[in-house]
């Protein structure tokens, strides 16, 4: 390759940062010419923090979606340089993406997205993210009950605007890749994802939530009869005595009175 040099593909590299934007086009350059430059990796990943430093607000949440490119790329050619590398800057990386001030905290709900990802792809493990994502939740929840806005924290109206725009630009990719799964999954892994995230059933009330449910929707099944079962079941297991059944008052008879 003509840049294959390493100090000329550090130059054409930090150049591509120096122009990186919101935009998947930009995100997505940047992440394929560090993945196809992965034998200098060091050099590359070096780069990335050289550029996060020195970056504005905004432009630092754009590194951090270069690495989330970079870690779905170097997942498909099996290579986990970067991976490796960022382990070990995590919460350096994270504090200066979302430093604690108020300019900081609107970066926080991008850095959770990208945290988010990252542990949902196994990209670190979960101990990691919690390690990093910790302080954000509590400032996040400090955030709720301030009445700050982003124009107190020195953001203009046509920042605000243009974060918005930025933002929205970056988030397509989440959007485009909220269904695609890894190849190397079992069969059944969405499925137990699921499965772990469900809370458990609690059969002394949910099933006549369920019932109930299905009351509303199929009015005509004998539902009824069905819930009925299951109360008293649960009565008997739980050693309540079943309600006695009201006296019906006596019927008239429909037979004409035999004269004497």
């Amino acid at each position: 390759m003509a840049d294959s040099d390493p100090f000329e593909c550090r130059l054409n590299f930090l150049a591509l940062l120096e122009k990186l934007n919101a935009s998947q086009h930009s995100i997505q350059k940047v992440a394929n010419y560090a993945v196809r430059h992965r034998n200098l990796a060091e050099d590359l990943y070096s780069c990335l923090l050289e550029q996060l430093d020195k970056a504005s607000i905004n432009a630092r949440v754009n590194i951090v979606y270069v690495l989330d490119a970079i870690f779905a790329i170097s997942h498909k050619v099996r290579f986990k340089g970067y991976h490796d590398l960022t382990r070990k800057d995590l919460p350096r990386i994270i504090e200066t993406v979302v430093p604690n001030d108020a300019k900081g905290s609107v970066n926080i709900g991008n850095t959770r997205k990208i945290l988010d990802n990252w542990r949902r792809r196994s990209y670190f493990d979960s101990e990691t993210i919690d390690q990093v994502e910790k302080p954000l939740l509590d400032r996040e929840a400090a955030a709720a009950g301030s009445s700050q806005t982003a124009g107190e924290g020195g953001f203009s109206k046509e920042d605000m605007l243009r974060r918005m725009e930025e933002d929205r630009e970056r988030h397509k990719r989440f959007r485009e890749e909220v269904w695609i799964r890894s190849a190397e999954e079992s069969v059944d892994a969405e499925f137990q994802q699921l499965w772990e995230s469900t809370e458990p059933l609690v059969p002394e009330t949910d099933y006549e939530v369920m019932m109930l449910q299905n009351m509303l929707r199929l009015p005509h099944y004998a539902w009824h009869m069905m819930l009925e079962q299951r109360t008293m079941a649960t009565n008997n297991s739980n050693g309540v005595a079943p309600s006695p059944s009201p006296q019906q008052p006596p019927q008239p008879s429909s037979s004409p009175a035999t004269p004497s």
